[in-house]
């Protein structure tokens, strides 16, 4: 029973690091995203001109 306490709490750290880098990397896909439709957008209004 301890085993599988031990287990658990294992497979809790190491999904909460997880979630943790996820996180982070969402935050730095999301500006890096947001530039890229800015500098798109801009790209097209260029062309369109």
């Amino acid at each position: 029973m301890n085993g599988q306490i031990s287990e658990i709490e294992m497979t809790m750290d190491f999904l909460d690091t997880q979630i943790q880098d996820a996180e982070q990397e969402c935050k730095k896909n999301e500006k890096m995203y947001k530039t890229l439709g800015t500098i798109v957008g801009l790209a097209i209004i260029i062309i369109l001109i």
